[in-house]
């Protein structure tokens, strides 16, 4: 289970996430929905160690994971999907796997673990690409190999943001049934959706930020029957003025890229 409990960050100049409280449970999806600027983003580095938290607490397994440094909460059990993909531009998809599937990565979960060869059955058509530089390839097949990359690392926590940012409508459709396969076989899935109605399709619980608070966090089945007053909640003419900023803020770990390459699309 991913646990996050009264968890608060930000970056210099000011606090993003105000007590933040999330429980995920194996194999299922919590969706977070918000507006730009709500702390989607922000609460998923803070769970993956990108961003420091001055105070709360992330458990996985009932492991206390705040304050280590990122590569540390991977081995632990955390893959990151992130938001714009990051593949690196000039390494080709083969090398992209090989260094994921670094040989000290053992399953996480006493599980079948994810291997070079199991990611490319799932995902065919990297298999196709392997020579492929990351610049040479769509937008579609760089999420997949986004994917393959975070799984390679044997997570038991997913967190994917925004992974159908971009794509075609039937690529979104394939990225949203690929996650719900991989939670359907036992992992735990954070997933931060910009389009209320992905979420909802896919997602067991959605919760929505509000200028990095919670103020929403139900079974989607709720949505699905009657989606309207989530929707109200995310219109932009809705919603509320901003809290006065809090100065006292923790900074992002000094040798973390924040950028994506320049040369991503």
């Amino acid at each position: 289970m991913l646990s996050v409990d009264r968890l608060c960050a930000g970056y210099a100049g000011g606090t993003v996430l105000h007590e933040v409280s999330l429980r995920v449970r194996p194999g299922s999806i919590q969706a977070v929905v918000g507006r730009n600027g709500a702390g989607k983003s922000t609460l998923v580095h803070t769970i993956a160690g990108l961003v420091r938290a001055p105070s709360g607490r992330i458990e996985i397994g009932g492991v206390h994971l705040a304050g280590r440094q990122p590569h540390r909460i991977a081995q632990s059990g955390v893959g990151l999907v992130p938001q714009g993909r990051r593949v690196f531009s000039r390494l080709t998809v083969a090398e992209h796997l090989h260094l994921a599937a670094a040989p000290w990565r053992a399953p996480t979960s006493g599980g079948e673990g994810w291997t070079v060869a199991r990611t490319l059955d799932l995902l065919p058509r990297l298999a196709a690409r392997l020579r492929h530089r990351g610049c040479e390839l769509s937008g579609g097949e760089q999420q997949m190999l986004a994917i393959a990359r975070a799984l390679l690392g044997q997570p038991r926590v997913l967190l994917l943001d925004e992974p159908c940012e971009g794509l075609s409508p039937d690529l979104a459709a394939r990225v949203r049934e690929l996650v719900n396969g991989l939670a359907a076989d036992g992992l735990t899935v954070l997933l931060v959706e910009q389009q209320l109605q992905h979420a909802i399709e896919i997602a067991d619980r959605v919760a929505v930020l509000e200028y990095g608070r919670v103020v929403y966090d139900r079974p989607t089945a709720e949505a699905r029957v009657d989606p309207a007053p989530l929707a109200a909640m995310l219109s932009v003419a809705a919603a509320p003025m901003p809290p006065p900023p809090n100065r006292s803020a923790p900074r992002l770990w000094a040798d973390t890229p924040t950028s994506p390459d320049p040369s991503e699309r």
